[in-house]
């Protein structure tokens, strides 16, 4: 794909409406499935490192910590993340459950990534980022694929994949996907019993008749790991190192359709169900259904104006049961079912021959936990000329409050202070009273191309935040034997947080692209002067770092032959003391016919383990990623 044609990538994340990368007043990166077969990633959070602006770092092979313009952690509470329309924002504990995100990657058309407030289009809890990860339409994958990989930490992976026409009306796709991980190594260097398998089989259904288009997907999926965690062993009065098991199973099924009614006019409907379930044997369990309604309706009245309305219900319910013996706590209610209404407005005016774009829009959301809530933006964008634009804009988002904030009776530690006739333990205990954290925003970025060859984009933000959560301590009290030191949720904390985002690509020949991108940011958290004494702010577990340095090269050596390069430099975790480190990739391509490709990767050269992240949420052990290897061959049909 030649530079200019980057340009013009279609997308439809922003403004939940098709326009090119150059014309959206955000700041968007579009992953490419060209991207995703020349990375050489095995994973959707292995992906997501390319992008400026997004943190990603390994936890176990299970759990990640992935997030945008800071707030990092096991759960990312300010990042909103979607599959094809279907939210994988889990409300138990404000973030995503990584483990089970997964697809064939060959079936992925692109991942659009927006880096900044996406709440007066998405909805609460899009505070910082959004990525939505879009499949190909059926009618792309025809044919068939089997692909087998194999390696040191990869054990296994095997896709196969079959896709057919139903006649003038459309096609379909079905695929399985089966990968064994093998486990690696925690910072004392022992065995970190991290090891992943999964297995999953879905399928994918697109028609047209007339001027309507209906799409059907569906998944089942299951999977079993182990991984390391701390936890409370309530007859001995200590924290203790687990090695629990941990199943987990589910399914879902998306329904869109969408009807042209003119040119100017055009409805769509959604409709999906989920189900999750998974398991820490002998700590904890979960199980989750959601049903989602949307509507939306796309209307040009003139030909500079794009209004767009919609509307959504979801409903959302759990299952948490007491688990006795070594815990974590328990929630109280253990099952509930809560209900989110939103409304949702955008108007886009193209001026002056649509050299100037100005949009306005607002989402209302209603939910169970924070009422009613208000979420706008006003973004602009003037074109110098058809290769140079400077956009802005103000958004205010909102993360509304979880299950655990509301709800969760968790032990944190076992404090030194002891007591003749009681076991101590510090406690988080939800609170109904703690609302919603909230944001404004303030972006200003610049495209240019330069050459025909040569592509820059800058984004600055400064991001101001009110309300965030604080853990406060509140006076010690006797329970069922137990002296409790209770730590309560309040909306005490600020901060601030200020960032610069760089990317350039350069293509000197047509055969040889590289892509270099560089982010600076940096954070400051506060609490209120009256309450600082008894509380300290949640971000204060949570890190960042300050440099982040990703350079890419592909080169078609040949005709039938790839080399491909990335090198990532990130800066130190000052809070977590994990220490900058380097990686290195490489890969290389062997077309040896027209359908059937062999590839050889090397995945973090430079070093033979390095650590990335700790956890101070669920207590993980943290493992160190290894140097790794692996062959894949892959076979189109």
């Amino acid at each position: 794909m030649d530079l200019e044609d980057l340009m013009n990538v279609e997308v439809t994340s922003a403004f939940k409406k098709t326009q090119n990368v150059k014309d959206v007043p955000a700041a968007i990166y579009v992953i490419t499935s060209e991207d995703i077969r020349h990375s050489g990633a095995t994973s959707i959070p292995e992906l997501l490192r390319m992008v400026p602006g997004v943190n990603v770092a390994k936890i176990d092979n299970g759990n990640w910590a992935i997030s945008i313009r800071g707030f990092n952690g096991l759960f990312s509470d300010k990042l909103l993340v979607l599959m094809d329309g279907r939210t994988l924002y889990d409300p138990l504990f404000s973030g995503v459950f990584w483990d089970a995100q997964d697809t064939v990657l060959e079936d992925i058309d692109r991942i659009e990534v927006i880096r900044g407030p996406g709440a007066s289009t998405w909805g609460t809890n899009a505070v910082n980022g959004v990525i939505n990860i879009i499949t190909k339409e059926a009618s792309k994958t025809k044919g068939g694929l089997f692909s087998a990989t194999s390696g040191n930490q990869e054990r296994f992976i095997g896709v196969a994949r079959y896709g057919f026409k139903i006649g003038e009306l459309g096609a379909a796709r079905l695929y399985v996907k089966h990968f064994t991980r093998h486990q690696q190594k925690d910072h004392d260097g022992a065995t970190a019993w991290d090891d992943w398998s999964m297995d999953r089989a879905g399928m994918r259904t697109d028609l047209s008749f007339n001027n309507s288009k209906v799409s059907i997907k569906g998944e089942i999926y299951t999977g079993k790991g182990t991984t390391k965690l701390s936890g409370f062993m309530k007859k001995s009065n200590q924290i203790v190192h687990l090695r629990p098991d941990i199943p987990l199973s589910g399914g879902y099924i998306i329904s869109d359709f969408s009807y042209d009614f003119s040119k100017k006019i055009n409805l769509s409907l959604r409709f999906y169900y989920d189900r999750t379930e998974r398991k820490y044997s002998g700590v904890a369990s979960e199980t989750r259904d959601t049903l989602d309604f949307e509507f939306q309706n796309n209307l040009k009245p003139f030909e500079f104006m794009d209004f767009i309305w919609g509307a959504l219900y979801r409903n959302t319910r759990d299952e948490i049961p007491m688990v006795h013996g070594t815990a974590f706590g328990a929630f109280i209610p253990h099952s509930r079912s809560d209900d989110l209404f939103s409304l949702f407005f955008q108007n886009e005016f193209r001026l002056f021959d649509e050299k100037l774009h100005l949009l306005a829009g607002v989402r209302l959301d209603h939910y169970n936990y924070s009422g009613l809530e208000v979420q706008p933006t006003f973004r602009a964008l003037y074109a110098f000329s058809d290769k140079q634009d400077l956009w802005f804009s103000v958004s205010r988002a909102l993360r509304s409050p979880s299950r655990y904030n509301r709800d969760a009776i968790w032990i944190i530690e076992v404090p030194e202070i002891k007591f003749k006739d009681f076991i101590s333990v510090r406690t988080f205990v939800g609170d109904e009273d703690f609302d919603s954290e909230e944001l404004w925003a303030y972006e200003i970025g610049y495209r240019w191309q330069l050459r025909r060859n040569l592509t820059f984009d800058a984004t600055a933000f400064a991001n101001f935040y009110y309300d965030l959560f604080t853990g406060s301590a509140g006076s010690p009290f006797p329970h069922y034997g137990y002296m409790v030191f209770p730590i309560y949720p309040k909306n005490y904390g600020n901060g601030e947080s200020f960032g610069l985002e760089l990317t350039t690509n350069f293509k000197p020949f047509k055969w040889w692209r590289m892509e270099c991108s560089y982010t600076y940011m940096d954070s400051h958290f506060w609490v209120d002067k009256k309450y600082r004494e008894h509380s300290k702010p949640a971000e204060n577990y949570t890190d960042n770092p300050m440099h982040q340095l990703s350079f890419r090269s592909s080169m078609d050596i040949c005709d039938n032959l790839e080399f491909d390069l990335w090198l990532k430099y990130l800066s130190n975790l000052r809070r977590m003391n994990i220490p900058s480190y380097v990686g290195l990739d490489l890969r290389l391509g062997w077309h040896i016919t027209p359908g059937l490709e062999l590839s050889v990767v090397g995945k973090d050269l430079l070093d033979s383990y390095h650590p990335e992240f700790k956890d101070y949420f669920l207590h993980l052990i943290e493992t160190e990623v290894p140097r790794s290897f692996y062959g894949k061959l892959t076979w189109h049909f």
